[in-house]
């Protein structure tokens, strides 16, 4: 009761710890939790993120080739914009830019006119033919008309880290104003682009992404804070752009005094956010999941006619010590950052986001309950290989679970690794407990039991998770009573210390054979070994077991004859008595002394048989109780006797060996003897002194034989009564 006691009272303490960290008020304060959680979603996005191509995203990237075909980066804006040109004639419907253009392009024709200008020997004709031409070099002036002339969407950057704000911002979102209390990310320094560039355009979000602690990118915020304004993301203007929209709302729910984001709106395309208005990011695989074009082949035209038509086109670049580069769950180094943005907008009008509702937690909490009360029972009621099983099994369960989630609802758990957490930490604390407790037990066990039954007993018992106690029971079971022959006369030929060798050296392989099958001792009795089977642990096959260990008991009687002969004694013999039947067992006696044993008139029976060996010359006798149940072990017939204090006969058998060890000489004797037990039973004295007399001939060390001659020949002579139910009465014990 204890144990269950401290289970229950851990496993209800772990429950409430780990909902307590449900809360990120708290869990946010272990980062190693966070850190596990990261891994536990890492790997769930691994093993079930969405693969496939997207019907409405392409990238064209200034990879390598590109670099190597046109010159390092940054391009003359001039080519950019043929760049945009040769997307907008190849029927792109919306143009993105992960790319910023903070600075001013120098004009070459500007450049060297300060020059000629500065030059003593600068002329008007070429001072006016480059003042002439300065707009066919204004590669930012060129870059801005071709931007202007559709669905452009341009880059800005959002970091505290900047020294000041850079360039031009671009619009906040139109209509909605920042409501007081608004859990957001706030942000005041930026870098935008220049302003010709940046009033060419209608559609300017910010490319700024939100690493985790460990830098890889999981979530993205979807707007940004800055000077009370809202501002929205690369990936928002770029689905209003697509979608012919405007329309932003705002999804927000009152907690504790403040305004969390539950979601945002484009049109009718509803987007699931954390409450700080980040979107989990949907990633469709490693690098290059997108279809992509080198931007060398766009600036030549040598891309098929429909690869770029409807559809969004991002433009960005994964060279190396060029590219935005970042870590992400599914690659950890050198994943380009305009995937990122590519994946948010393609899961946004594939209406397929992954995200982490507030109602979740609560579904979380109601699991973490659950869980944390079907493994406190079990590590209370079960053993400890259930327990396990069960945990394997929840821990399969959950797994099935996430993926049903993630796969069918695209929901992640808030806090993945919580449950599995809470089971490694129930297992765990249940194994400790365990430990101690079965250590407890163990010596308790051994303390009570140790004297009686052997280790391997014990550890059954452990198993059994305290089913055996020390209380009453009355079942059935087998008793074995093992007495040296003729010990008094022994005795006195020994000094004490000689009597207590001779007993040691006799008992301690006795008592070895009888653990060695499952036997229990009851007591040492001067020269008397009492033992039971059958109890503290439950052995169906206990009669068998006992008279196995009476044959071996005999066989190492008669292997010690030569250790007896050193302390000059000779014929050393057991005698033992066998029975079954109900007995009861348990811890008896008084409160100052008790004593494990066996008490019952089976009991009784089994000392009066090892008594009776003596009269038949026998070593072992068992009844025929026991004698039934033991078909794997040959027997002989004995006797019908009256036992001191039975009022009813009882027959007796001599067990010879195993079944198996049985002999043709053996059987032929038997088959004889039975023939002779068969005259005797019909009263045929005279035909039945022929045969026992043969048998006394050939087998003159069988004391049954001749003490069955002798009766047949007094029956012959004065027959019994023919009521005779064939029971010989004994007097002694």
């Amino acid at each position: 009761m204890y144990r269950k006691l401290v289970i229950f009272f851990v496993g209800i303490v772990s429950t409430v710890v780990v909902l307590l960290l449900t809360w990120d008020s708290i869990g946010k304060k272990f980062s190693l939790l966070t850190r596990i959680n990261h891994i536990f979603y890492d790997t769930n996005l691994k093993i079930f993120h969405k693969k496939g191509k997207s019907e409405d995203v392409v990238l064209v990237d200034v990879d390598e080739k590109s670099l190597q075909a046109e010159g390092r980066w940054p391009w003359p804006r001039s080519k950019l914009a043929t760049v945009v040109k040769n997307l907008q004639n190849g029927g792109a419907a919306v143009i993105v830019f992960d790319v910023l253009f903070p600075e001013p392009e120098l004009n070459v024709a500007n450049v060297v006119l300060d020059h000629v200008e500065q030059s003593k020997d600068a002329s008007n004709d070429v001072t006016n033919y480059l003042s002439q031409r300065l707009p066919l070099f204004d590669n930012d002036k060129i870059f801005a008309d071709a931007v202007s002339k559709g669905d452009i969407v341009l880059g800005v950057f959002f970091s505290k880290d900047l020294y000041h704000a850079t360039g031009k911002l671009g619009k906040p979102l139109s209509g909605l104003i920042k409501p007081p209390g608004l859990v957001i990310s706030h942000q005041d320094k930026y870098i935008g682009n220049v302003p010709v560039i940046a009033d060419a355009v209608r559609y300017t979000g910010f490319t700024t992404t939100a690493p985790d602690e460990d830098g890889i990118i999981r979530r993205s915020p979807l707007l940004i804070e800055c000077n009370g304004e809202l501002y929205p993301s690369l990936a928002i203007e770029t689905v209003k752009a697509f979608l012919l929209t405007d329309k932003v709302s705002l999804d927000l729910h009152d907690l504790d005094g403040n305004k969390i984001f539950l979601g945002i709106t484009i049109g009718n395309t509803y987007i699931p956010t954390d409450s700080s208005g980040n979107v989990l990011v949907t990633y469709r695989g490693p690098g290059f999941s997108f279809p992509t074009v080198s931007a060398a082949d766009v600036l030549h035209n040598k891309f098929s006619e429909q690869m770029f038509a409807g559809k969004i086109v991002l433009i960005g670049s994964s060279a190396i010590g060029v590219g935005d580069l970042h870590a992400t769950p599914l690659q950890t180094v050198g994943y380009p950052g305009t995937e990122v943005h590519a994946s948010i907008i393609a899961s946004i009008l594939e209406k397929d986001i992954m995200s982490s509702p507030l109602w979740l937690i609560g579904v979380e909490r109601v699991l973490l309950v659950i869980v944390g009360l079907i493994v406190t029972v079990f590590a209370a009621y079960f053993p400890a290989l259930v327990l396990v099983s069960l945990i394997v099994l929840i821990i399969l369960l959950l797994f099935a679970l996430n993926a049903l989630l993630l796969v069918k609802f695209r929901l992640v758990l808030p806090h993945l690794m919580l449950p599995y957490l809470q089971m490694l930490f129930l297992g765990l604390v249940n194994s400790v407990c365990g430990y101690l407790f079965e250590t407890r037990q163990r010596k308790q066990l051994h303390e009570v039991y140790g004297q009686y039954v052997s280790s391997a007993h014990i550890d059954q018992m452990l198993e059994s998770h305290g089913k055996h106690t020390l209380e009453g029971n009355t079942k059935l079971m087998t008793a074995l009573f093992a007495d040296v022959r003729s010990f008094t006369s022994i005795a006195e030929k020994l000094d004490a210390k000689e009597v207590k060798k001779f007993l040691n050296t006799l008992f301690t392989p006795m008592t070895a054979i009888i653990f060695e099958y499952k036997g229990t001792i009851d007591k040492y009795v001067g020269d008397m070994v009492v033992a039971f089977w059958n109890d503290p642990i439950d052995d169906q096959d206990h009669a068998v077991h006992c008279v196995e260990a009476a044959l071996k008991m005999q066989i190492k009687v008669k292997e010690l004859a030569a250790v007896f002969a050193e302390q000059k004694l000779s014929d050393i013999a057991v005698r033992i008595g066998i029975n079954t039947g109900m007995m009861h067992v348990g811890d008896m006696g008084s409160e100052y002394r008790k004593a494990y044993t066996v008490l019952g008139d089976a009991v009784n029976l089994a000392s009066r048989l090892e008594g009776v060996n003596k009269i038949y010359g026998t070593r072992i006798m068992v009844s025929e109780e026991t004698k039934k149940m033991c078909s794997n072990i040959v027997f002989r017939f004995v006797d019908c006797i009256y036992v001191k204090g039975k009022a009813t006969p009882t027959k007796i058998y001599e067990p010879l060996c195993l079944l198996s060890e049985k002999t043709s000489i053996l059987d032929e004797e038997l088959v004889e003897y039975e023939k002779a037990l068969e005259l005797y039973n019909t009263d045929n004295w005279c035909q039945a002194k022929e045969l026992f007399a043969k048998l006394v001939d050939k087998y003159p060390q069988v004391d049954i034989y001749n003490i069955y001659l002798k009766r047949v020949s007094q029956y012959e002579v004065c027959p019994p009564a023919k009521d005779w139910d064939r029971g010989q009465h004994l007097t002694e014990k």
